[in-house]
């Protein structure tokens, strides 16, 4: 393919955040696939795999203006964000792009607002009964803290992405510097670690599945992973499905599970989004080219 030519099924397909892993792994991916692809970003990303364009941070009133704007232009059949913070806000789009004959393959914004919380999301998965971390909004006294949550417990932000800002304290005395800010609190799961990625229907039905354990963690015992290896694990799989259906989300999500001591798996975070580490679940991304062939039902 090269970028800017019209391609073999002259589909278009709109991949933001393309400077992140994600969202390169999308685009390159959906080149392969003979899709034109367009990856914006806040500054401009160059790749033989994809047209760059600039738009603004999430933050910016005009980042929804220049992103339907760029819609109506390129036309693309699909759209597939690809970066946490700007889920809550283009979520809110999927009746404007339908309009566009864009589809947006994500779960309603109520669903999606839960997964970008950490703290919400522990509390929803708490009511619906699925295994997750004890979690205790901060600030708390480190005292109150430890004798909830047990050492060693973490802590890290309500609203954060690729695991910035999480701490692990093993004493008391660490907290006492880092108990401020908009965090939760959470007894902290030593187990090995998942990575779950699916692609759900809009009936909640799981029609692509791959469990991924981490190989290695970025900052040791937290972190992204440093590598995945394929597994078949079944009550990790249906686990990460349960949460998934739990938030009413849709389309691809990115589920994180660890296993307590005695092997059972607790839901640590859940992205309604596809996860960084897609190339190794390629079922995911062929049910999300599906989806923007109009297979989205």
């Amino acid at each position: 393919m090269t970028a800017g030519n019209p391609t073999l099924d002259g589909r278009t397909v709109l991949v933001t955040s393309v400077g992140g892993p994600t969202g390169r792994a999308a685009a390159t991916w959906l080149s392969w696939r003979d899709a034109r692809v367009i990856g914006t970003d806040v500054r401009l990303v160059p790749s033989p795999y994809w047209e760059a364009r600039r738009v603004p941070a999430v933050s910016d009133p005009a980042y929804l203006h220049v992103l339907l704007a760029l819609v109506h232009a390129e036309g693309p059949s699909l759209l597939v964000p690809t970066s946490s913070d700007e889920l809550p806000v283009v979520a809110r789009l999927g009746d404007a792009l339908h309009a566009l004959g864009c589809v947006l393959a994500m779960g309603a914004p109520p669903g999606v607002d839960v997964a970008a919380d950490k703290l919400f999301t522990a509390e929803v998965l708490s009511w619906a009964r699925i295994p997750s971390p004890r979690s205790i909004p901060g600030p708390t006294a480190a005292a109150d803290l430890v004798a909830a949550l047990g050492l060693p417990l973490l802590a890290k932000p309500r609203v954060g992405r690729g695991g910035r800002g999480v701490s692990v304290f093993h004493e008391e005395g660490e907290m006492a510097s880092a108990n401020v800010g908009d965090l939760v609190f959470q007894e902290f799961i030593p187990g090995e670690e998942f990575d779950v990625n699916l692609f759900l229907d809009r009936c909640g039905e799981a029609t692509a599945s791959v469990v991924l354990r981490k190989v290695g963690l970025r900052d040791g015992e937290t972190g992204n992973a440093l590598g995945v290896v394929r597994v078949d694990l079944p009550a990790v799989r249906d686990i990460a499905i349960r949460a998934a259906r739990a938030l009413g989300l849709a389309g691809p999500v990115d589920v994180d599970v660890r296993l307590r001591r005695d092997g059972t798996p607790a839901v640590l975070e859940i992205n309604a989004r596809l996860g960084a580490n897609s190339l190794s679940a390629t079922e995911v991304l062929e049910a999300l080219d599906s989806a923007g062939r109009g297979g989205w039902s």
